[in-house]
């Protein structure tokens, strides 16, 4: 018997019990559901993940930083230097540029020396807020959604502020309002007596977590903290007095180096090494995500599979009434000249049919599925200012695998009942009632 008959008597001998059928496949999409939306659910934020990483260039950046040691999410926060380690100046900078493979360099400098921030009606506290110096020479960029990235033409005040910054300065239902307009940054009370309050103009709004201002280098120089340092000094002579700003004082507390290809991490991180300095490679931490991800993956497919392998235990059920329902017809196989191997074949496939078609109504049912989570999460990614839409996908290769693990679970499942069916002895068959 071909194949394709094998099928088609298969389905036809499964349409004689409707419910029975149809509740065994129910199972059965119940646990390719489980699966196929699970694995889908952690391969789409795991490719989000992977996107908003190269949108902000985080999978070719290097971070270095004047001391060793720090993983590359520590560095990401390294705003200030106690002038521990080796310094980082503009002579450093010149020569990480110069390092092989690396495109471009540029210093980073902490802002945080400001307690609020006011508009034209609102006036909020930033004292938390993360505030960065860099050169405007594509080593930092911003997923930006209104308005443009940092220019070289900013130095006069031009910022870069976040979507949650402009929502409590009063722009929440105005987002494009913000821009152009005029925020004056008002010095922390431990900075007064050397900072006074600084204008600044909006030319873009960045999706970034929390508060957040981005300013070029030069501006955050210029409005930086000058302090009077007085050294020496005795009953004869008088002190040394310098001033002078953090930055002069101790260099800079990182930078961010970009590389030609993310391949190349590692070669420049050990480059980077060898001048003294502390690196961390974005690619680790997007390494250490992945894996992360992987691992969630691999949890949540073992959870379907258990849903799976309860449906598994619903088509040994359905077969082994089939061969109790069917004992009689099965002699009568036996008897005109059907093999061991024919009978067996038979229930194989008709076993397999039920795991087919519990697969394929399965997948159909997790694009439903897909398509009312994409409805949901649109409706966030637009509230966050983020401009990606229908996130949630399932992949073709995860949709066909499934199809076929569970076409073989039911085989499987049904081997047994096929082997019991096969192993009839033909006589005894044909005397049941």
């Amino acid at each position: 018997m071909k194949f394709k008959d094998q099928f088609r008597t298969g389905w036809r001998n499964l349409s004689r019990q409707k419910l029975r059928t149809s509740l065994t496949i129910f199972a059965i999409v119940i646990g390719a559901v489980s699966v196929t939306v699970m694995l889908s659910l952690v391969t789409s934020a795991k490719g989000f993940l992977m996107s908003s990483f190269e949108k902000t260039g985080e999978d070719r950046r290097v971070i270095v930083t004047p001391v060793s040691g720090l993983s590359y999410g520590e560095a990401r926060w390294q705003t200030w230097s106690d002038g521990s380690g080796k310094k980082i100046d503009d002579a450093a900078i010149t020569a990480l540029a110069g390092v092989p493979g690396v495109t471009s360099a540029t210093p980073i400098v902490g802002a945080q020396y400001y307690d609020s921030a006011k508009s034209a009606n609102t006036e909020v506290s930033v004292s938390n807020s993360f505030m960065l110096g860099y050169l405007t020479n594509g080593s930092v960029t911003r997923d930006v959604t209104h308005g443009r990235a940092l220019e070289a033409g900013d130095d006069n005040g031009g910022v870069l502020i976040s979507r949650g910054l402009a929502e409590n300065l009063g722009f929440k239902d105005n987002l494009e309002g913000a821009l152009g307009q005029k925020i004056t940054l008002k010095p922390r009370k431990d900075f007064s007596e050397v900072m006074k309050d600084v204008d600044v103009t909006v030319v873009g709004i960045m999706f970034a977590d929390g508060d957040a201002i981005d300013m070029t280098l030069k501006f955050a120089l210029d409005t930086a903290p000058v302090f009077e340092r007085c050294e020496g000094g005795g009953p004869n002579t008088q002190p040394t007095c310098t001033k002078e700003s953090d930055v002069l004082r101790n260099g800079y507390p990182a930078a961010y180096v970009n590389i030609d290809n993310k391949d190349n991490a590692d070669a420049v991180v050990e480059e980077v090494k060898k001048l003294g300095y502390g690196a961390a490679a974005g690619q680790e931490e997007i390494n250490a995500q992945s894996q992360a991800f992987t691992i969630l993956g691999a949890v949540l497919g073992g959870i379907g599979g258990i849903a799976l392998l309860v449906a598994a235990i619903g088509v040994i059920n359905t077969m082994v009434m089939a061969t109790l329902e069917r004992t009689r017809e099965i002699g009568i196989m036996r008897a005109t000249g059907a093999t061991k191997r024919t009978v067996r074949s038979l229930f194989t496939v008709e076993a397999g049919v039920l795991g087919f078609m519990g697969g394929v109504f399965g997948i159909v049912l997790s694009f439903g599925v897909a398509i009312l989570l994409n409805g949901v999460l649109n409706k966030q990614l637009e509230d966050g200012g983020i401009s990606e839409r229908n996130i949630v996908s399932i992949p073709p290769q995860i949709a066909i695998v499934v199809i076929l693990v569970t076409t073989l679970i039911g085989m499987i499942a049904g081997r047994l009942p096929a082997r019991r069916a096969a192993n009839l002895d033909p006589v005894e068959a044909l005397r049941y009632e």
